[in-house]
């Protein structure tokens, strides 16, 4: 193996396990805070707001972030790590719905701050034919921290809720020294002009796009509401770390497979099959009761939902040339960002008004809102290329005869 190689390995090596220690406090603190608000009297769709809070801090910092990479590339990643575990520290400390709007907030824009960076590194890092395969490694790594932390702040929060928040935060911190000796100092190659190249906008980048927010859409909810309707279905606390901790067991062992799949299949032919797949998941979960069956449901949904975020991710990355990398991927971000927005806000409502079964249906909505303007922008354009096709065709058979 050459230089390069080695090289490409080590970074992917160390960005993986940093972006883990920031997973850690984003899979406890997502659901913990939604719990932690509950038993302080929140109504579903105020839970909603407040994890929207989140993500609004994302996607406005994301506006920001390709600017700081070129200026502070290293400093912006550990900044914002450092911003995830205090915020998760500190939220059962607050009290009052204007605090815990607020930290929140600059959870979310810490988020960004780190994991652009990141993201746009893989990118940048990753050999074209691996490129799929490179993104389900970081994606593994995130989704063992998401579901680390998930599965040991609701074991923990029954008893010690406080200590389960401080535990988040205190695990991102810790990871900020990885981050700071595996990411250049600044933004590696740099952008072209003032604010790099922007991305043109086709039928498979806004799949893409749509991928991100629809993933953002299904993650804000899931994370906001799920473990509460588990809870709602008479399983303990127990019981629902443990189907939890089934969910993310699915978005674990699926990168890998499906990454590989997705570079010698097609990344685009993939991600559509992980559409269909996650439909069917998001019908069938709600008319399972049974804890195996729910388990092989929730199951399905990690799997499915996990994979679309790295292979949209992939798939923006084959198509877009290196210039705008930054660009695309805060893009990518902001449009998660705004999924994860207007997820548990609109899962909220739903559940309010027609109960805890609606934010599948919801969840369901979402994905066949991207893939039918995905779908019928790309007919049109197979339709108005034809002609042209045509034309030269013709055109080409006169100059033969």
């Amino acid at each position: 193996m050459d230089a390069s190689g080695d090289r490409s390995r080590r970074t992917l090596t160390i960005l993986c396990v940093a972006s883990m220690g920031w997973a850690f406090s984003f899979g406890l603190g997502a659901p913990l805070a939604s719990l932690w608000l509950r038993d302080a009297g929140w109504t579903s769709r105020a839970i909603g707001l407040n994890t929207s809070a989140y993500y609004l801090g994302v996607a406005l910092a994301s506006l920001f972030v390709p600017w700081l990479m070129r200026r502070a590339n290293r400093a912006c990643v550990v900044a914002g790590m450092v911003l995830d575990a205090a915020t998760t520290a500190l939220f059962p400390l607050c009290e009052g719905a204007p605090l815990w709007m607020l930290l929140r907030l600059v959870g979310g824009a810490g988020t960004a701050l780190s994991l652009i960076p990141m993201e746009t590194l893989v990118n940048h890092n990753a050999p074209p034919a691996r490129r799929a395969r490179d993104f389900g490694v970081y994606a593994v790594g995130v989704a063992l921290g998401i579901a680390l932390g998930s599965v040991v702040g609701l074991q923990l929060y029954h008893d010690t809720p406080k200590l389960a928040f401080a535990l988040g935060g205190l695990v991102t911190l810790l990871s900020t020294a990885l981050a700071w000796w595996g990411v250049p100092a600044r933004e590696v190659p740099p952008e072209e002009g003032a604010d790099g190249n922007v991305p043109v906008v086709l039928p498979a980048t806004f799949l893409g796009f749509g991928t991100a927010w629809a993933q953002g859409f299904l993650e804000g909810g899931t994370l906001a509401f799920l473990s509460i309707y588990l809870l709602g279905l008479g399983f303990t606390e127990g019981d629902t770390s443990g189907l939890m901790g089934g969910l993310f067991l699915g978005v674990v062992l699926a990168q890998l497979p499906v990454a590989w799949l997705a570079d010698r299949l097609g990344r685009l032919r993939v991600l559509l099959l992980c559409h269909a797949l996650l439909l069917t998941g998001l019908a069938g979960t709600p008319f399972c009761r049974a804890y195996l069956g729910l388990g092989a449901w929730l199951f399905l949904l990690g799997a499915t939902c996990g994979a679309l975020y790295p292979l949209g991710l992939a798939l923006i990355g084959e198509r877009v040339p290196k210039t705008g990398l930054a660009r695309a991927n805060a893009w990518y971000l902001a449009c998660n960002c705004a999924g994860s927005l207007s997820g548990p806000v609109l899962m909220g409502l739903a559940i309010d008004f027609f109960g805890p079964r609606a934010q599948f249906a919801m969840g369901v909505v979402a994905l066949l809102a991207v893939l039918a303007i995905w779908g019928a922008w790309a007919g049109a354009r197979r339709a108005s290329e034809r002609p042209c096709q045509s034309a030269g065709e013709a055109e080409r058979e006169q100059r033969a005869a």
